[in-house]
């Protein structure tokens, strides 16, 4: 009985989170602000991860070397103490390891949606459909988005 309940939660946790393939609802896509003809790279983190902020300075190394390519990188901070949040983007400019577009989402309104198994979690979007998603952390993953990307232009 107990496999069967695991079961059904792991299916509607599935069934509502964006999977590879999916088109993005009009609320989602308007609120990170997408425009068509361009591919987007939006990544979900927290201060708290530590895998995030291990990852967070390739991921702007891809964001610097694509920027002007018709490449966007967008970060999502889900801490919900936003100062928290904002302190921890502050600290990770000042090691221009963060140059890229970030949104606060201390209500979760963006990541429920989303609803990513774990973090790091990346998502590759392009004409407001998700045509990667990469969970977890990834050793250069710069080197990997860029591979990614390349095959969408």
């Amino acid at each position: 009985m107990r496999i069967i309940a695991v079961f059904l939660v792991l299916t509607a946790v599935l069934l509502s989170a964006y999977q590879k393939g999916d088109r993005l609802s009009d609320p989602i896509s308007k609120k990170l602000g997408l425009e068509k003809d361009r591919i987007y790279v939006i990544d979900f983190f927290a201060s708290w991860c530590a895998s995030c902020k291990k990852e967070l300075p390739y991921l702007n190394r891809f964001a610097e070397r694509e920027k002007g390519k018709g490449i966007e990188v967008i970060g999502i901070d889900v801490d919900e103490n936003v100062a928290a949040g904002k302190a921890f983007q502050q600290a990770l400019k000042r090691e221009h390891a963060l140059g890229f577009r970030v949104l606060n989402d201390p209500k979760g309104e963006i990541i429920k949606r989303f609803d990513p198994i774990g973090m790091p979690a990346i998502y590759i979007v392009k004409n407001g459909r998700v045509e990667e998603l990469i969970l977890g952390a990834k050793d250069h993953i710069d080197t990997l988005l860029y591979e990614k990307t390349e095959a969408l232009r």
